[in-house]
């Protein structure tokens, strides 16, 4: 993962209609500078052959009508510019002609600060997975994505908090890009032929860590994905060996309070360190903190920026008790 935003991603090309995109684009690119040059060429060589020094007063004739010309300028124009609405049309069409349900796989996506959370259906057991995607800047990478199988439609409704802003869910390989708007449901679908892992930018200005707005989308081999899928792991990638996390640090990681407080040091990210803080504060301040940010903001930090969050009281609870015990 590339934090510094180069958008990496464009030199490949990953879903289904990424090519009838570039398509487009090309071909609008290459009209457009045909029709800038056809103007500022003849600019230019009209400047300099009727310049002041190069023509006597008595040789300037006035031209009220050539009809040939305005044909010419008429028409031409026209037609590149219908060529162009048809290549726009046409790819536009691709992105947006969402296959049928029944065909695809829906997953509800969610972009709030500063964070993707992806839910997929429910598996044979009745599992779902409610996976959190945010970037950790102690590894440098995006922590879980969205998983996905080769060859396969993925329909996304996509979402915001109505406490929250604008995000827009972009993959430069993918040559799609969505806005995620709060209290509306927008959708967008794409399938990959091409396993691998893609970079998620939010390209819509969204505060204070916009520029960490990181996901991935990984394309995994079918049988891969469907031995994730019905099992219970966050990740097809985690170590089934390693020792189980707390029900605390399990919701700290899955609502994104990782990607804004360090809880193992006194870095500071977005906000202030966790580090500690169950020494100085007792579970009613922690337990306000989170449902209430703005009632007590910390000396050098602003109000707003931290969402409050709308959680069960045992689950308020469990993230407590985890802040409590990280002393």
């Amino acid at each position: 993962m590339d934090a510094n935003n180069t958008l990496t991603g464009f030199n490949s090309m990953a879903a289904t209609f990424a090519a009838d995109v570039d398509q487009a684009f090309w071909i609008n690119f290459w009209i457009s500078i045909v029709l800038g040059l056809s103007v500022i060429v003849p600019m230019f060589y009209f400047a300099w052959k009727y310049r002041e020094s190069n023509v006597k007063d008595e040789d300037i004739i006035n031209y009220t009508h050539n009809t040939p010309l305005e044909i010419a300028w008429t028409l031409i124009p026209t037609a590149l510019m219908m060529v162009l609405f048809y290549y726009g049309y046409t790819s536009m069409k691709s992105l947006r002609t969402m296959p049928p349900a029944s065909e695809s796989i829906t997953i509800k996506l969610e972009g709030s600060k500063w964070k993707w959370k992806y839910e997929y259906p429910a598996n044979k057991s009745g599992h779902v997975h409610k996976i959190t995607s945010v970037y950790d800047k102690k590894i440098g990478d995006v922590k879980r994505g969205l998983y996905v199988p080769v060859g396969t439609n993925i329909i996304l409704e996509m979402t915001a908090p109505l406490n929250d802003v604008i995000h827009s869910w972009y993959v430069p390989a993918f040559r799609m890009k969505e806005d995620v708007v709060p209290g509306r449901t927008t959708k967008q679908w794409f399938k990959s032929d091409v396993p691998g892992e893609y970079e998620v930018e939010c390209a819509e200005y969204c505060g204070t860590a916009h520029s960490y707005m990181y996901s991935k989308v990984v394309v995994m081999e079918q049988a891969d994905y469907d031995a994730w899928f019905e099992s219970t792991a966050k990740s097809p990638f985690e170590d089934p060996s390693a020792a189980t996390i707390s029900k605390g640090q399990s919701l700290y990681e899955d609502n994104g309070c990782a990607g804004c407080h360090s809880i193992d040091s006194d870095a500071i990210l977005v906000g202030p360190a966790l580090k500690g803080i169950g020494a100085k504060y007792d579970a009613e301040y922690l337990k306000d903190a989170i449902v209430n940010p703005d009632k007590d903001v910390p000396e050098g930090f602003y109000p707003g920026v931290m969402p409050p969050f709308a959680l069960p009281d045992a689950d308020v609870a469990e993230l407590v008790k985890y802040m409590q015990d990280a002393k």
